[in-house]
């Protein structure tokens, strides 16, 4: 099916900018795939040269591409001369036990942070604040998202990626598919550069920026997540096709993703850590030396030097840094960021040698 291609222009919502009116939030472009109507926003420069760059930004579980048209690629974009894309993810169905709901505004105080640094419940009780079975169709809070107790489960919904190719639980959307898709037809509207498609994420979005690699890695060609990691099981089968070029950028307090990885039941690595993920796309060079640099008070620099045609890898840690997009996150307000690096930038320079 040829994809469907409508383009609608959302008046209501302007930011006045330093220059005097710049539209901070962006068109909603609808790219039809599967027969479902997805929405992307997209920054193209005003003198785009023919065969330039293409960049995917991905948003984190919880926003949308408003966040990413907003973090600041669409002015190195108008510099650069490269062209940006910012998809927007579905909501994913959600399923989980009865007894892990809250209701009645109950709340315990061992929350975390969403993608938007917004704090939320643990969903660790029920109403009564013991352990207990969801009732019919009430209303409960897991972990900030309103759910309702169907058949004895919570039931419920939350925009993020699908980066663990769970189809069925967004529409029967792949977006592994799905972002491919786009990005061939971006690619063929607009006279891109097929060899320098690219894709970062922040949090689920970087999730996402794994999962692309290792499945898409004839699309994607480098990728730069941030504050994000990949699902254990997409990691075991990661085929990328090659040495693929890697930039990760990691708080080592972050209190969302931890930079150690994420553990399940049973002891089972759900995602593996930071540098399990760095070291892994740097072996899949031939040989490597690896240097590091003190980029700042709070940020290291890993770098991993590629021998006889490999790709370069590099690492940023950086200490006390929680989930946050280092050098502008939106979604914090209040939050002093120590890192002393802005991540836009890293990013794009990192891509720019490629």
């Amino acid at each position: 099916m040829v994809p469907r291609v409508l383009v609608t222009t959302f008046l209501a919502l302007f930011f006045v900018s330093a220059n005097g009116g710049e539209n901070t939030v962006g068109e909603d472009h609808v790219f039809t795939h599967g027969d479902v109507d997805r929405t992307y926003k997209m920054y193209r420069p005003k003198n785009l040269a023919d065969n330039a760059p293409l960049v995917f930004v991905l948003h984190g579980m919880g926003s949308s591409s408003t966040w990413s048209y907003r973090v600041g690629f669409n002015d190195l974009a108008e510099e650069h001369g490269f062209f940006v894309v910012q998809p927007q993810a579905l909501v994913k169905d959600i399923v989980i036990s009865g007894s892990y709901g809250e209701s009645d505004g109950v709340k315990d105080d061992r929350g975390k942070k969403d993608d938007r640094g917004k704090k939320r419940d643990s969903g660790k009780k029920g109403k009564s604040g013991n352990e207990e079975s969801c009732e019919e169709g009430e209303r409960y809070n897991y972990r900030g998202l309103d759910m309702v107790c169907k058949n004895g489960m919570l039931t419920g919904g939350i925009v993020r990626w699908n980066d663990d190719n769970e189809d069925s639980k967004h529409r029967g959307q792949s977006d592994v598919e799905y972002l491919s898709a786009l990005a061939g037809f971006l690619q063929n509207k607009y006279n891109l550069d097929p060899e320098k498609t690219f894709v970062t994420g922040f949090s689920n979005g970087g999730y996402m920026s794994y999962t692309l690699m290792c499945q898409a890695g004839e699309v994607f060609k480098a990728a730069a997540p941030v504050a994000g990691l990949a699902n254990a099981q997409v990691f075991q089968k990661c085929a990328p096709g090659g040495p693929k070029p890697l930039l990760h950028i990691h708080g080592a307090e972050d209190g969302s993703v931890p930079i150690e990885g994420n553990w399940g039941g049973g002891g089972k690595s759900t995602s593996p850590g930071a540098q399990d993920l760095v070291a892994y796309f740097a072996d899949l060079n031939d040989s490597v030396t690896t240097e590091k640099f003190k980029v700042t008070d709070n940020t290291t620099l890993t770098l991993y030097n590629p021998k006889r045609g490999g790709a370069e890898v590099r690492y940023y840690r950086i200490e006390n840094h929680d989930h946050v997009w280092p050098g502008g996150d939106l979604g914090k307000k209040g939050y002093k960021d120590h890192s002393g690096i802005k991540a836009t930038e890293v990013i794009w320079d990192f891509f720019s040698r490629l």
